[in-house]
């Protein structure tokens, strides 16, 4: 006698129990999650695969192929287990590189991938090869994406054509792309389970059979989805950026996240510590226009920057807000190590845009403001871009930071540092220290609030995130900490 599959036994059990327990008229489908589509699903999604959690410590899940219709919102295929990361669901925005969390929110479904040659769906597919790779090496510039063996200097990548049957067909997940954050999770995918249960490293995993049933269904047309359905995730999904906002943060800055167009990360954390990235806000970029802090010509575009809100401690001992442009692509790396700098308690004295002092980095300096974005050129390099320029740089209180633009003859950055403590010493007119009232911690060996030094809770997480700093250069640049742009793109 022909046995049924027992994952098919398990899904119209599933289907039954759903036609039991409050189900609605529309095909047997749950009434809370037709609710909470009506209230996520954009109105050209008519597809949407909702992924349901389960018990938050387990790794197993739920998922409803679901069609939009005339009347609304119904079951196309019956209920499936699924299983997803090993440590769970992220909050919205909060996933990170090998935590093994698969993450929340609504990702597109437009490309599939496997080893047989074909399938009968109409999803874009194609068939893997031993040349194929997927970037997991978040210093790289393929990070997250496909590349074929040789075009990559990645360190680390994940093999799509595998000994095991887990990639013989999978949905790749429209997750972390246009832009792509570096550190924010890579390869997500909607493939073959191990086994029944198995947690994953992050994806979502489905038994061959009824995965290749979801894959057949899918159709371009209807602009199908991915539904991770936290309830977290629904809100946000529901309400956007002003879901995430702190009461006390100032109105301008809440406007200017509620204008962007996309929303990049979120993070909270103990204390009070509160960072958003979003793509640049309009009235963000109107005045980087109208200050000739981006102009034609500078190496990035507006839509390769992210507009950063953060908190930070000040030098009165209490949280503040601060916001900063930075490269899109790096945004992660900047928020996660200001959140580090927060638990930390290093104090900066104020952190506003260039644009407040008319993007001259000189007086910018002098209000001992820490800034990142600004398109200029490297100071006596004439043509020269500055790493601001790409908005991978970030100066710190440049006060208690200070720049010197003295020879290499110096010898070595404490060698330049006591040249120029001698010269202002003798003469203030010829101090050659930025901005000049910083003179006075040309003194490193003095330990001060606010001074950046090896070890320290902001300069040790931006450098274990591959970022270098001026300190160390034999013309000493105390306040600067950058990020090589060579990294950024191929083209560099």
């Amino acid at each position: 006698m022909k046995r049924t599959p027992p994952t098919l036994v398990a899904s119209c059990a599933l289907f039954a129990l759903c036609c039991f327990f409050g189900c609605s008229s529309r095909g047997g489908l749950p009434r809370r999650i037709a609710q909470n589509l009506d209230a996520a699903a954009a109105s050209e999604t008519r597809q949407i695969l909702y992924l349901d959690p389960g018990t938050p410590s387990l790794p197993q899940a739920t998922l409803y192929p679901v069609q939009r219709g005339l009347l609304g919102w119904r079951l196309a295929l019956p209920p499936v287990p699924a299983n997803v990361g090993r440590n769970g669901i992220a909050p919205p925005f909060d996933k990170r590189e090998g935590d093994g969390r698969t993450p929340s929110g609504m990702f597109p479904l437009s490309q599939a991938f496997g080893y047989p040659p074909g399938f009968k769906g109409r999803v874009p597919y194609r068939q893997v090869e031993s040349q194929d790779l997927w970037v997991d090496d978040a210093q790289s510039p393929d990070y997250n994406r496909w590349v074929r063996r040789g075009e990559t200097r990645a360190a680390s990548f994940e093999e799509l054509l595998r000994p095991d049957p887990l990639y013989k067909y999978a949905l790749v997940v429209d997750y972390n792309s246009a832009p792509v954050v570096r550190d924010l999770g890579s390869a997500i995918f909607m493939h073959v389970e191990r086994t029944a249960g198995a947690a994953t490293a992050g994806c979502v995993t489905l038994a061959e059979r009824e995965l290749l049933q979801v894959m057949e269904w899918l159709d371009p047309a209807d602009h199908p989805q991915v539904l991770v359905a936290t309830p977290r995730a629904l809100e946000a999904a529901d309400k956007g950026m002003a879901s995430y906002l702190p009461e006390e943060l100032p109105p301008e800055l809440a406007a200017r996240l509620k204008g962007a167009s996309r929303i990049l990360m979120v993070k909270r954390g103990a204390g009070g510590f509160f960072a958003a990235a979003v793509s640049l806000p309009p009235q963000v970029e109107r005045q980087m226009l109208e200050k000739a802090s981006w102009r034609p010509g500078c190496p990035v575009a507006p839509n390769q920057l992210a507009y950063l809100v953060t908190t930070y401690w000040g030098f009165d001992g209490r949280p503040h807000y601060g916001e900063l442009v930075v490269h899109a692509a790096l945004s992660a790396f900047f928020v996660d190590s200001l959140h580090h700098a927060y638990n930390g308690r290093f104090p900066i004295e104020r952190m506003e845009l260039i644009e407040a002092f008319d993007a001259d980095d000189l007086r910018s300096m002098e209000a001992n403001n820490s800034s990142a974005f600004n398109c200029r050129e490297v100071p006596g390099k004439p043509g020269v871009f500055s790493r601001h320029s790409y908005g991978a740089a970030i100066d710190i209180n440049p006060l208690q930071n200070p720049y010197l633009p003295v020879s290499e003859a110096a010898g070595g950055a404490l060698g330049a540092a006591a040249a120029a403590t001698e010269s202002c010493g003798k003469n203030g007119a010829d101090c050659r220290v930025l901005p000049a009232a910083s003179a006075a911690f040309l003194d490193r060996l003095d330990r001060r609030p606010g001074m950046l030094q090896p070890g320290d809770s902001l300069l040790t997480p931006f450098r274990q995130r591959g970022f270098a700093w001026g300190g160390a250069w034999r013309s000493p640049d105390y306040q600067h900490i950058e990020y090589d742009v060579k990294k950024l793109s191929a083209d560099h």
